[in-house]
């Protein structure tokens, strides 16, 4: 027993070490540059111990995407506890995605190669079902409340528009934002500043009728809160604990 579980372990040292220079090697030099002989000529392993690993430079591909799925559902998860209505909430899945975005660009950058990798076959089927399994994991959690406004009477959405499609279009905006402040053109427009995420996100709200409305509750408050109560540690990184905090009488 004791045997197995050190071979385990051992296994599980090896995979991290490849993903680590498979993770430099796409950040660095792109899809294109991924190659399991580049990934064995980084590395201390013939092709053969990596192929063992992994079945294709595809499924090298899904396990860094299953990696970064876990930091962002580890992160989603946190924000789940936040006490608040179901708008509150959707913001504090808001502030774990941005987090990520901010604190994790690397697992960002590969989430990204999330919709290639559903167009190809060359994925082990263990290695697919995890990350589709991770996927709807995250999704699950935003769905859940938006359901909940929904069971609240807090969000009515208009006939024949789904949570999921809501869902899309939350996904569109905040993605697509963070797309546009990668573009050097652009940037000037989309900036870092979590207060561009959070007037969009808010105009979008106030536009589907997701009660309180922005002028009927302190929502400035309430990411504060977020901040202080979910993600401390994070909002102390980038420096946005107190930042709109209210200053005492």
């Amino acid at each position: 027993m004791a045997r197995r579980s050190l071979e385990k372990t051992a296994l599980e040292n090896r995979e991290n070490d490849l993903l680590r220079v498979a993770r430099h090697l796409f950040l660095t030099k792109g899809i294109d540059g991924l190659t399991m002989e580049k990934l064995a000529a980084g590395t201390n392993y013939s092709k053969g111990t990596i192929y063992q690993h992994f079945s294709s430079k595809e499924d090298v591909l899904a396990a860094l995407c299953v990696q970064s799925s876990r930091i962002r559902y580890g992160l989603l998860e946190r924000a789940t506890v936040f006490k608040g209505r179901s708008r509150e909430r959707a913001l504090a899945v808001a502030k774990a995605d941005y987090i990520v975005y901010r604190l994790h660009p690397d697992y960002w950058r590969v989430e990204q190669v999330t919709d290639i990798l559903s167009l190809t076959s060359k994925i082990s089927p263990t290695r697919r079902a995890s990350l589709d399994a991770l996927v709807e994991r995250c999704a699950g959690i935003a769905i859940g409340i938006i359901r909940d406004g929904i069971a609240r009477g807090e969000l009515i959405l208009p006939s024949g528009l789904t949570p999921e499609k809501f869902l899309l279009a939350l996904l569109s905006l905040t993605r697509g934002l963070y797309i546009t402040s990668s573009d050097e053109a652009l940037r000037h427009w989309a900036a870092d500043d979590p207060s561009t995420q959070e007037q969009l996100l808010s105009c979008t709200f106030d536009g589907f009728g997701w009660r309180p409305f922005t002028g009927d509750w302190n929502y400035p408050e309430t990411v504060q809160r977020i901040w202080r109560e979910v993600f401390p540690a994070e909002a102390t990184e980038l420096g946005l604990i107190g930042k709109h905090s209210k200053k005492p009488a």
